[in-house]
């Protein structure tokens, strides 16, 4: 399989996430450079997912698939209620 070529980028990062980002990289004995482009192929294929399904929602919305409002409600109260409690970040 051919690798595919690779060129630099420049972005302005702000230190704390320059540093975490050094930490990572670190951490997983991974340069810099490679955690990044992780993160950016992460970042483009979810947002890639999320703009088909939005896609695939208008188009539902458009033949008239809808739901009810007290539908949709009673679905997500059923679920609020039995995910666990997580702690705030400090």
């Amino acid at each position: 399989m051919k690798t595919p070529k690779e060129t630099t980028a420049t972005v302005r990062i702000d230190s704390r996430t320059l540093k975490r980002l050094g930490g990572l990289a670190r951490k997983r004995s991974r340069s810099r450079a490679s955690v990044i482009t992780e993160a950016v192929e992460r970042y483009l294929e979810y947002e890639e997912w999320f703009a088909s399904e939005v896609r695939k929602g208008l188009k539902e919305a458009e033949r008239g698939k809808l739901v009810d409002h007290e539908v949709v409600v009673r679905e997500w109260e059923g679920r609020r209620h039995r995910l666990p409690v997580l702690s705030p970040r400090a």
